[in-house]
Parts: structure tokens; sequence; C-alpha cells
């Protein structure tokens, strides 16, 4: 999914119903002013189906979102994206159809890229993603996915980098793979304790129809600890491996910066085949409905797992307000500062992570 629609999907969750009767369907629409670097200012709208099962059941809720946002930036993004748990929750089906024009900056690959190497390429997107999970143990779900994208270029410097990178003629990916989700946290929206893993293993073969021929493990593992020294004082925890074997094309490869894990560095700003990332947060209440957080990251990429070099590391820091817009829904409106090689703000729904 692009940057330009996380902001515009978190707002959903802040929509829904306070109190859905049992067993009730609903539709919430919204529309969304958000801001990050990436995009500069945007504007999204969605609307979501929602279904509630029966108190009685104490199943987890399904929803269907449909969402389009635009940017000052003349981007915009068109998504249909449905989390549907069916058989009392031991089936949970995902899937994700979208279509983006998404102008972008291109620095070259690596760690060690310059600033005045920056060149502009406007790629278009679009993806289709199903991944259909059955529950084998308490909190754990496995299954199968299939995932397509097909990408081209609108526009593309006539002497420049991008023109020279696996990828620039655009082309298709038909990727199959394994997917595994572990979740015990308290709350998805906000989460105080807990963890969720996401597990991702998948290929792409020129057999299946694919342009291209790689593989990917992408392995993203989140811890919340309550602190002992106050009420929703909390410690939030993430590490990130994205691993690539093969040749993918450069739009596909791991992407250091962006709204949640390097926040301070454009997103795509540091570009490679592999990325390793963490970060920590300290969140905590101030007064009335306002939270503080502080946080730090360290990332990096590299061509091969062998070409890691702690010089690489990018560390980022910032601050943040939190706003809680509902007293009774636990997803705060967020202003965040951060700097990694350049002040950044962001201004949106829902926390980094």
């Amino acid at each position: 999914m692009t940057p330009l629609l996380t902001a515009v999907l978190g707002v959903l969750l802040v929509a829904s119903p306070e109190e859905a009767p049992e067993g009730r369907f609903s539709v919430v629409p919204f529309v969304l002013p958000a801001y990050q670097p990436e995009t500069s200012f945007l504007l999204g709208g969605a609307a979501s189906l929602i279904y509630q099962p029966p108190a009685s059941r104490g199943g987890r809720e399904s929803q269907v979102m449909l969402a389009a946002a635009a940017s000052t930036r003349g981007q915009f993004t068109l998504l249909l994206q449905p989390d549907v748990n069916l058989l009392d929750d031991r089936l949970n089906l995902t899937a994700t159809a979208s279509a983006a024009r998404f102008p972008d900056r291109f620095f070259g690959m690596g760690a060690r890229t310059r600033t005045e190497d920056e060149e502009d390429f406007t790629p278009i997107f679009f993806e289709l993603e199903l991944s259909p999970k059955w529950r084998i143990a308490p909190r754990l779900y496995v299954g199968p996915t299939v995932r397509y994208q097909h990408a081209r270029f609108t526009y593309v410097s006539e002497d420049g980098a991008v023109r020279r990178m696996t990828g620039a003629e655009g082309g298709s990916t038909v990727q199959f793979g394994l997917t595994a989700l572990y979740d015990s946290r308290d709350n998805t929206l906000n989460p105080v304790t807990g963890l969720v893993a996401r597990l991702n293993l998948r290929r792409a073969r020129d057999a299946w129809g694919s342009d291209y021929v790689f593989d990917v493990l992408r392995l993203d593992v989140r811890r919340y600890l309550t602190l002992p020294w106050g009420q929703r004082h909390v410690l939030a925890v993430q590490g990130l491996v994205d691993l690539r074997d093969g040749e993918p094309p450069f739009y596909d490869t791991g992407r250091l910066g962006g709204m949640e894990l390097s926040r301070g560095y454009l997103e795509g700003r540091f570009r490679e085949r592999q990325h390793l990332g963490a970060q920590v947060e300290y969140r905590a209440p101030l007064f009335w409905r306002l939270g503080g957080v502080a946080f730090v990251s360290a990332a990096t990429v590299a061509r091969s797992p062998r070409d890691f070099d702690m010089r690489d590391i990018k560390p980022a820091a910032g601050v943040g307000l939190r706003f809680a817009p509902m007293t009774d829904v636990p997803v705060n409106l967020r202003l965040d500062i951060a700097y990694g090689n350049e002040p950044s703000f962001y201004l949106n729904v829902g926390e980094a992570f």
C-alpha cells in the first residue's frame, strides 16, 4: 500500500460506531486532510462497510473499505480492501485492490546515495493481493498469499539513473507465498500490551507470468509494554527484516524512510534489496485528551546481507503530540516532528506502529 492511503484508512476506525448493535451492518463515510513529506498536503475520502457480530458470539468485526486520496504533488490512490472474519473467526480473509499514480523521487540504490543525484519519475501502479489465513493455534493464523503488481511509467528522465535500473520498463510481477500472523495485542488500534508478528514469504517466477524473478522474506515484529509508573505509559518497540534475493524491480525493493519506521527521512531516500530497521517509542498521557511521545530509530539498506555496514546505519529521533478526538475510541490524531537527514513533520491519524 502507498503511504498516501495510510492516513485515509486510519480514520475509518475513528469513525466507526461507538457501540454497534448485535449483528449490525453499518456504512461509515468520511474525509481527511493530512500532511507528510512524501505527499505534501493531501485530502482523502473513504467509506467502510462494517459488520459487528453479536456480542454473545465474541467474534472480531469485519469491514470492507473503499478509499481514495489525492495530494498537492499530483499523486492519487484508489483502494478497495476487505478484511473479513468467517467461520467463527477460524478464517481471516484479507485482500487489496489498488491503483495509484505516484510522482516520486529517486536518488540511486544503496545507503550512500547523494542528495544532488535526485531525479523525478512518475509510476502508475495496479496491484491485487489475496491472503486467506486459517487459525491453527490461539492467536496464530497461517495461509497462502498471491500478489499481482503491474507498473508503467509516464515520466522518466531521458538521461537519468532510473532508465538503467531493473524495472525501468515497468512490467508485471506475479508472486505466490505464505503469510503467518501472531497477534496478542489487547487492542489493534492503540495497544498498550501484547505482541504482533507478521511473516511474509513470497516468490516471483517467470513460469507464473512474472517479468521479474526474485524472493522476498519480510518479518515485522512489534511489542508493547505497559510501564509500571503510570496508567497508559507505554514502551513500543518494532523490528523489521525485509530481505530479497534475485532481481526485483527497483520500485519493489526495501525503502528506508516514511511516516512509520524511519521518520525524518523521505520514504525511498535510501533503497536496496535488503532493509533492516528498528525503533523505540515512549508514549505517555499529558493532560485532558493530549498525550506525548518520544522516539528513536535506526535503519539501513544494502544490496546483499554480507554488505551491511555499521557505518551506513541511518539514525533518527523525534517527538510528537497526540490528541484523542473521542474519549471512548482509542485512536489519536498525531503530529510528529522528526530529524533524520532533514527536519520533517507528519500530521496523521493513528500511531506510527
